[in-house]
């Protein structure tokens, strides 16, 4: 089912009495520390603003490697600031085309929970506009973090509400962008859209975040447009807006080659593989894999299937059947550190060489069925693997 948005023609509210842990909370707003004495500037809609976007390194657990993706962020204009005649204040109303979104928003009549459930709504409701089917919106600015920088900028901004899109730096939208529906509040389907970057181990996974220009000074622990304080309209430094990434692990590709040099005419042979990987001493991924021929030749198995980069990747040859063994040279078990390369790229090493030659025995072998089950054994779950000759199943 398609997600409906209501309609409303402008935002309303003066962006007053926002609790400062709910605004951090929710990445729509950054506040200054301290408070001040003395007489505040009025505010002045005429200057231009800087926002910096912080995208520090992170790490997905204590011990692990902190990295940081190669991300660029887009802002798209969402809100005019206009000024409320009388008042030292500005409310906001929706521009271009989000002019129909629906952002009834009093800020200063909602806190906690409800104003952070309220701006993550809006800020996907934003997200919906701007990544629409077939009309995909061009950012008001973009900006790119450079090599070694954990500070992203955006100069010379006009007074207003920005819709904040970090993503993969290299990545195509198709690529970047995920979208997912799950089930709402109310049990109607509503669409989640989220970006994706990645770093050399690690997908950085963000939610779009609305940001206002410019903001008041904090007092008392609120971020609000009726505080004492002078307008900032640089939101920079310790008042630089947070990326807020969520970090899970980043999954490679596995090949397994096999060559047979000769084939004995009979049954087809079946060459069976263990694979196990460990990440951080634990085992994260095991499985077995098998490849049969029927003449001689070379066949691959490529395994796309949730291996993190980084793993130690262990890959055993454990069946080759009755007439085949092990060429001289290769070993039947193989290790090797996956990588984030791509099946396709030229440097992709992520591959287990197999080669066998008939044994010489005579033997033309016979049929077996190979039996796997994936069991506890006692220290936690294994593959075991049985074989069943012919005539003998069940």
């Amino acid at each position: 089912m398609k997600t409906k948005w209501k309609s409303r023609k402008r935002f309303r509210g003066r962006l007053m009495g926002l609790a400062l842990a709910s605004i951090l909370a929710a990445g729509c707003l950054a506040a200054a520390a301290g408070g001040t004495a003395r007489a505040a500037a009025p505010l002045d809609l005429s200057a231009p603003c800087t926002l910096q976007v912080r995208v520090e390194p992170k790490a997905l657990s204590e011990d692990g490697e902190a990295q940081s993706p190669d991300v660029a962020i887009d802002l798209y204009k969402v809100a005019d600031a206009v000024k409320e005649e009388n008042y030292d204040a500005y409310r906001l109303e929706a521009a271009g085309a989000f002019a129909d979104m629906d952002v009834d928003i009093t800020v200063g009549e909602m806190a906690g929970e409800e104003l952070l459930r309220t701006w993550k709504e809006q800020a996907q409701n934003a997200a919906a506009i701007v990544f629409a089917e077939g009309n995909r919106m061009a950012p008001a600015a973009t900006a790119v973090k450079a090599q070694g920088a954990e500070l992203v900028e955006f100069p010379g901004l006009e007074p207003g509400l920005y819709l904040m899109v970090p993503r993969g730096a290299d990545l195509e939208a198709a690529d970047y962008l995920v979208r997912e529906t799950l089930e709402g509040e109310t049990g109607e389907p509503q669409e989640t859209i989220q970006t994706i970057a990645y770093s050399d181990s690690y997908t950085f996974t963000y939610s779009p975040q609305l940001v206002a220009l410019p903001i008041k000074e904090s007092t008392d622990g609120t971020a609000a447009t009726s505080n004492p304080g002078e307008w900032i309209y640089q939101l920079t430094g310790f008042n630089a807006a947070e990326s807020k990434p969520a970090l899970s692990d980043r999954f490679g590709a596995l090949r397994i080659d096999k060559e047979l040099t000769e084939y004995v005419t009979g049954s087809p042979a079946t060459f069976v593989f263990t694979v196990e990987a460990t990440l951080r001493g634990n085992l994260v991924y095991s499985n077995v894999v098998s490849l049969t021929f029927s003449a001689p030749g070379t066949q691959s198995e490529l395994i796309l299937d949730r291996i993190p980069v980084g793993a130690e990747v262990t890959v055993t040859e454990s069946y080759s059947g009755t007439t085949y063994q092990a060429a001289p040279g290769s070993a039947q078990t193989q290790t090797l550190t996956l990588t984030n390369a791509e099946p396709e790229d030229a440097d992709f090493t992520n591959i287990a060489s197999f080669r066998n030659i008939y044994d010489g025995s005579g033997r033309q072998g016979s049929a077996i069925t190979n039996h796997f089950e994936y069991a506890d054994d006692g220290q936690g779950l294994v593959w075991n693997w049985t074989q069943i000759p012919a005539g003998e199943e069940e």
